[in-house]
């Protein structure tokens, strides 16, 4: 793990944020002021460079926030101890919290500028543009559009240039349209308008999500400064609230989908009273007692909870579809009646979503739009590029309109054999379904992006695995397909990256292997 189990014998042990950690969170803030601002993509070591240093800085972080108060035995309150223990203790226990708003002031960084490394959201505003304008955007082709409407809008135009896919039909679900057309009605034809609220969503979603993790680590009584693998990771801050990918908000929707099914099936101790943004309470005898209430498998307040819970899924997968590989695990964990009603409201809500954008072609071009994705799309793949090379030695073309969609099916496949054979059915074993499925996933995909692994981040404070923190600094070496026009991947480069992380997910299989009741800390 990252956060290895020590034992506090004296105060000694105990650092607070010193000079050197300023430092740091300086130099870190001054890097992530650099890449929202003045980095060009195209200059690979310059972007490399100033990644290396604010993930140096993160692991350096991590080393050193220390426990909190209520992490380390024998230090609950500081009844006892001398004047100077007691300040270090005060000191350590503000120690998470200043790293927290730390993670959370990088990413309000971000706020004002153009993404830098990503041009996606070129089609966040087309689409936006068109919905506003009374089109329907899963029925248009943007190449289609601009040759047909001879409508030639400066703004349109501009979008249109900027766009990487302007010859296939949008792929982005509704409550992603839904937030691209509420930023293109309040800033029409602004493109930095609409960056900047379409971001605003972003960061408000990541602070929630950083929220939310706390109150989950503190059910499964891990401690709570595992939050910063998730909320000082420059991959994350850089790709959700820098290059403005909606995973951050499909996060949120997610986090909240499963918190409501812990509460739903658990005696929540914590979680009944109100309480402070890093300092949650102890629970009260009423919380307790309330608390035994959510146990009762017929309670209006557990019906209450998996209805928003399903709610909340439903627009995680309506924000991106990726949720999807998580449903036939609460099949076990919430038993065939409960998860039948579960996934019926996820389906009713999604479909209610769609409404809006409802017609005869929407079904044909938006299955389409996914088909396309499987069969045309290629980047930083691990499996499929071996595929690929047998394909081209044997049959002599690029083999993806059978291997995209094979793989895709041996991908479910191997997410129902995952459900079967999984004998934990905890909700602490819950992430590590969702984790071991996304890397199946991502293992078996034609494309994946630096922002795909964000999610698998998320997983890993809670599961402890240390692979998805070496997979978001090594899937950077991604970037520098974008040197040169056309693109042109570094084969070698992918080679590296998988290797690596391979080599590390090995690694911690056997070292788990040997210790197989060794508890995530």
């Amino acid at each position: 793990m990252l956060f290895k189990k020590k034992h506090f014998d004296t105060v000694h042990h105990l650092r607070p944020v010193n000079l050197f950690t300023w430092g740091m969170l300086l130099l870190a803030f001054l890097g992530y002021l650099f890449i929202g601002y003045w980095l060009s993509r195209e200059n690979f070591l310059q972007y490399l460079s100033c990644y290396l240093l604010l993930f140096a800085i993160y692991l350096q972080l991590l080393k050193r926030n220390v426990k909190t108060g209520q992490d380390i035995p024998g230090f609950k309150t500081v009844e006892g101890l001398s004047a100077e223990s007691a300040s270090l203790l005060i000191n350590r226990k503000s120690d998470l919290s200043i790293l927290i708003l730390a993670g959370i002031v990088f990413r309000l960084l971000f706020l004002f500028s153009v993404p830098t490394l990503s041009d996606d959201y070129f089609r966040f505003a087309w689409d936006g543009t068109m919905w506003t304008n009374g089109e329907n955007p899963y029925t248009i082709i943007p190449a289609a559009y601009m040759q047909e409407s001879g409508k030639q809008i400066n703004y349109l135009v501009d979008l249109y240039h900027g766009m990487n896919s302007p010859e296939y039909y949008t792929v982005y679900p509704p409550i992603s349209q839904f937030i691209f057309g509420l930023a293109a009605q309040l800033f029409p034809e602004n493109l930095l308008g609409t960056v900047i609220i379409i971001r605003v969503l972003c960061l408000a979603s990541e602070i929630a999500t950083i929220y939310l993790l706390q109150k989950i680590l503190l059910h499964f009584s891990l401690p709570k400064r595992n939050v910063l693998l998730y909320a000082l990771n420059p991959l994350v801050i850089t790709e959700l609230s820098g290059n403005l990918h909606l995973e951050a908000i499909m996060i949120f929707f997610l986090v909240i989908a499963i918190y409501l099914l812990i509460r739903s099936t658990h005696h929540i101790k914590q979680l009944e009273e109100p309480f402070s943004f890093f300092s949650p309470k102890q629970p009260s005898i009423i919380a307790l007692e309330n608390s035994k209430k959510l146990q009762e498998p017929e309670s209006p307040v557990v019906k209450r909870l998996l209805f928003f819970s399903a709610l909340s899924f439903s627009a995680a997968v309506a924000t991106k579809l990726i949720p999807l590989i998580l449903l036939p695990f609460l099949i076990k964990r919430l038993k065939w009646k409960h998860s039948l009603l579960y996934f019926l409201v996820t389906g009713i809500a999604f479909i209610v979503l769609f409404i809006p954008f409802l017609n005869q072609q929407l079904l044909v071009q938006w299955g389409s739009s996914i088909q396309l994705y499987f069969q045309h799309f290629e980047f930083n793949a691990s499996i499929y590029y071996l595929i690929r090379c047998i394909g081209f030695q044997t049959v002599r073309y690029d083999i993806i309109r059978l291997a995209g969609p094979l793989m895709a099916m041996i991908t479910f496949i191997s997410i129902i054999f995952l459900v079967e054979r999984e004998k934990n059915i905890s909700w602490k074993h819950f992430f590590e379904a969702l984790q071991w499925s996304l890397t199946l996933y991502l293992l078996l995909s034609t494309t994946v992006h630096p922002w795909y692994i964000t999610t698998l981040v998320l997983c890993s404070v809670i599961t402890g695995y240390k692979y998805p923190i070496v997979w978001s600094l090594f899937i950077a070496l991604t970037y520098s397909t974008y040197q040169t026009v056309p693109y042109e991947e570094k084969l070698w480069l992918v080679a590296l990256e998988y290797i690596v992380v391979a080599g590390m997910l090995i690694f911690e299989l056997k070292e788990r292997s040997k210790q197989p009741q060794l508890k995530i800390r």
